[in-house]
């Protein structure tokens, strides 16, 4: 006998299929919440900070003290609806530059090889270090999203052995997992980052690496000729959707100090603000900054980096001779073009006075010295 004597056999057949496909969906809602916090909790988890509530760091959450930033998902999705206006960005099979790397970098010296987006191989006071390193073909956790687009300047064969490794904050593009963990089981280098990325890099290195953990301001003498002194940036972090994952870890930017040589500056991630002001304060003008120039469009996103005209800027406020172009050429992050970027600096550059010998945009595998 039916279940429902009154109704006809099609509608007995209806229900059953509204009570399948009901549990159905509430199998797939219950899978994809699971999947969900499976991600939130192991390769997208954030870093983690236990300490003190000071000016930037609220006992839980890290923030910028002067300038809020949208960092939110519905920012971001406006950003996405936005993508389609994106200037063009060519796919490079060989770079035209070779690495021309000196036997020794001592006394004086720098030489800085480009190496794709903000990774760069700087190398003083007889040491090589390696910023933000990114071999991986996407910034993602998984591969998929914007793809490599040209190769890296220094083939992983041909890096020489790294003994620091700086890394600015935890967005995929500057924090990218598998690189690290390639760097640390080949050279084990000295890691100095800012407040929270310990607990992600040891996550995913699966091992305790040899770390300074610092916070804006503080030192870290390297060797009897390097200071490096962790610098403060506009920025924000987080590496997954939900609100819980952000700002748990500080970004930072990095003055290398080397005595009786060059002050050189690695900017890492930053929007427009006034801190190139205080850097110079506090530790003098720079001989080279590394300062980036790309995701810059459509404007939700140039809020949190700065454009080519806000890295003239910066360039002014540091009192640097010289600066190196980065953040940009490898990846399209955000909506404008590749030769726009370029085009775009060298407006800046002629618009503040400043020759373009002094501020240049390198190829990756490029080497420039001083």
């Amino acid at each position: 006998m039916s279940e429902y004597p009154s109704e006809s056999p099609k509608k007995v057949s209806r229900r059953h299929f509204l009570r399948r496909l009901a549990g159905g969906t509430a199998g797939l809602l219950a899978a994809g919440w699971g999947l969900d916090r499976l991600l939130a909790h192991t390769i997208c988890r954030p870093g983690e900070w236990h300490g003190p509530v000071t000016d930037h760091f609220d006992g839980t959450c890290f923030f910028n003290p002067t300038v809020s930033l949208d960092y939110s998902t519905s920012a971001a999705m406006r950003w996405l609806s936005e993508r389609g206006e994106k200037g063009h960005y060519p796919t490079v099979k060989e770079n035209s530059c070779k690495p021309e790397l000196a036997a020794e970098v001592t006394g004086s010296d720098w030489e800085v090889t480009m190496v794709n987006h903000s990774t760069l191989l700087i190398r003083c006071a007889g040491l090589n270090i390696l910023t933000d390193p990114v071999w991986s073909d996407y910034t993602s956790p998984v591969p998929l999203g914007p793809e490599r687009k040209r190769p890296v300047g220094i083939p992983w064969e041909q890096l020489p052995k790294i003994d620091v490794c700086l890394i600015s904050h935890d967005h995929y593009d500057h924090f990218d997992a598998p690189t690290l963990q390639r760097l640390f089981q080949r050279d084990n280098p000295l890691f100095i980052i800012p407040l929270g990325l310990k607990s992600l890099l040891t996550y995913h290195l699966d091992a305790e690496p040899k770390c300074q953990e610092k916070d804006w301001w503080d030192e870290v003498q390297v060797s009897e000729q390097l200071k490096i002194v962790l610098t403060p940036a506009l920025h924000w972090s987080k590496r997954y959707r939900d609100a819980a994952s952000a700002n748990r870890s500080l970004w930072c930017g990095f003055s290398l100090l080397v005595k009786n040589g060059p002050h050189i500056y690695f900017a890492g991630d930053t929007a427009r603000c006034d801190w190139p002001k205080e850097i110079r304060r506090r530790l003098g003008a720079p001989q080279l900054a590394i300062l980036p120039i790309g995701m810059y469009k459509p404007e939700w996103i140039r809020k949190n980096h700065t454009n080519p005209a806000d890295a003239v800027e910066a360039f002014g406020m540091l009192g640097a001779e010289k600066a190196i172009a980065c953040h940009f050429g490898t990846w399209q992050l955000a909506n404008e073009g590749y030769q726009e970027t370029l085009d775009d600096l060298a407006a800046a550059l002629a618009a503040a006075g400043v020759s373009p010998e002094r501020f240049p945009a390198p190829e990756n595998g490029q080497t420039l010295r001083g």
